[in-house]
């Protein structure tokens, strides 16, 4: 914003003023200033002349109201600038006003200059809110034109105010919520802090393996890419036989994968070769009843178990039971087809054994019906 300067000087016993420009500025040390008790930084801020009309000085408040609106989406947009314009404007368009009005009421004056008798001095202050000039008619007109710019201001004040206040919410908003995450994270550090010194005076660390040594640091078990408290707490929690719940429970997960599958086969076993009885019918069809309920149980421990892993590669796919058992049945065909196929090998072998045994005694025995005695 600009403000004026007034210096001062005495020439020839007479003061004279020198109003030299320089922009206005919005720090706390003007915060208190007023505008309308200076009508020459009015002017001064509006970039307009002393003898400027209304449409002049609408053009310059239109021209500032486009740079400093709030609503303008400008970047030089500034509320506390735009309301220094708003009341430079309101401040010279009154003056404008009275010097019109007071023009106009000359002018009537004169024209009624025949007439007899005068109007009261108090009669302006009858009606009107004491608004205006001259006749009735002419104060009424004044007034509905008062009325309007008052309305206007009253808009424009009301959403100055209202951006005011949102940006210091927002602002307040911001420190409060930064005040409360900074207050957490203390209150997390004591009570682990605390929670540590409190096992330390139960004794609990003192079972550890290695008290009061120096750490065992081996290089090939270093990581570049981490830092050196990471890595030795790690090292503490791993030699303690700690592990994180995904680990856990990816072991569990595995583990119990195994178990069913090992029982869906040693099942299976118990039936021996298709086609099944009535009876092994019955219970092998039980028993996959039961097998599909214990594979949902595990698939949401897998969802579980998915939800907390920190790697993507490592997650885990749901066990579908048709297909598990498929693998069983398929494995028992395989080998009963390979004990089938066994079986006819050693029964060809057998019978390839038979034919040369009778063969070589029926060598035999025509070797001695043919060969001549001894003398």
């Amino acid at each position: 914003m600009q403000c004026a300067r007034v210096l001062s000087r005495s020439l020839l016993g007479r003061t004279i003023q020198f109003h030299s420009l320089r922009s206005f500025s919005t720090s706390g040390h003007l915060l208190g200033y007023k505008l309308a008790k200076n009508l020459q930084d009015c002017y001064s801020l509006l970039g307009i002349a002393d003898d400027c009309n209304e449409a002049e000085l609408k053009e310059a408040f239109i021209k500032l109201a486009k740079q400093y609106h709030p609503d303008s989406r400008s970047k030089t947009a500034d509320p506390r600038k735009f309301a220094q314009v708003e009341e430079a404007y309101r401040t010279v368009q009154e003056k404008l006003v009275k010097e019109r009005n007071k023009e106009e009421a000359e002018e009537n004056k004169e024209e009624d200059v025949d007439i007899k008798h005068t109007a009261p001095q108090h009669r302006q202050y009858l009606g009107f809110e004491g608004v205006g000039y001259g006749t009735p008619t002419q104060r009424h007109r004044q007034y509905q034109q008062y009325r309007v710019d008052r309305a206007a201001n009253s808009v424009v004040d009301y959403k100055v105010a209202k951006l005011s206040a949102m940006s210091e919410s927002a602002l307040v908003l911001q420190e409060k919520r930064a005040a409360r995450k900074a207050k957490i994270v203390q209150v997390i550090d004591r009570l682990v802090e605390d929670m540590i010194a409190e096992s330390m005076a139960n004794g609990e660390f003192d079972n550890l393996p290695g008290k009061g040594k120096p750490l065992n640091r081996k290089k090939s078990e270093y990581n570049p890419y981490q830092d050196t408290a990471t890595h030795l707490i790690n090292k503490i929690l791993n030699d303690n036989g700690f592990k994180p719940q995904w680990v856990e429970l990816e072991v569990e997960v595995r583990n119990r994968i195994k178990e069913l599958r090992k029982n869906l086969d040693t099942k299976r076993a118990t039936f021996g070769s298709e086609p099944f009885s009535l009876q092994h019918q019955k219970q092998w069809n039980a028993y996959l009843d039961t097998f599909r309920e214990d594979i949902v149980a595990l698939n949401k421990r897998i969802d579980k178990y998915n939800m907390i892993v920190p790697i993507m590669a490592k997650q885990l796919g749901h066990i579908k039971p048709d297909r598990e058992v498929a693998k069983v049945m398929e494995k028992f065909r395989a080998q009963e087809e390979q004990e089938k196929q066994k079986t006819e090998t050693v029964e060809e072998t057998k019978v390839d054994e038979k034919s040369s045994k009778e063969k070589m005694r029926w060598g035999i025995l025509r070797h001695w019906r043919f060969t001549p005695l001894s003398e």
